[in-house]
């Protein structure tokens, strides 16, 4: 079950400002490599993430969890996770779970 790694990523999300420093020190935690971009531009900033998560086998498949996901807040129109955040939120609580259970030794036979 992904239940606490949903209410982790959640808690990190449903906040103010950017989350990519929290994000790469709770994947750093879990002994993950993780690449966070910020870009900015004329109207504001977007952070872009990267997790690698490596599995038993150097030359083996890989998976990819891959997503253009919507914005995670309109602050300060409106406070809170916004609706088209469900797609990060699945995505890095999916990641966090994978990264988990490799370091208690449950990895993939993937990359």
């Amino acid at each position: 079950m992904l239940v606490n790694e949903i209410l982790t990523i959640y808690e990190l999300l449903d906040r103010p400002g950017k989350p990519g420093v929290d994000i790469s020190d709770l994947f750093a935690k879990e002994g993950q490599r993780i690449k966070v971009q910020k870009v900015t531009e004329e109207n504001g900033s977007t952070e872009f993430i990267k997790i690698v998560i490596e599995g038993k086998k150097k030359n083996g498949p890989t998976l990819g969890i891959i997503g253009r996901l919507g914005g995670i807040g309109a602050r300060p129109s409106q406070i809170g996770l916004v609706s088209d955040g469900d797609g990060a939120l699945t995505a890095l609580s999916i990641a966090l779970k994978l990264a988990r259970m490799k370091k208690r030794g449950d990895g993939f036979d993937s990359t």
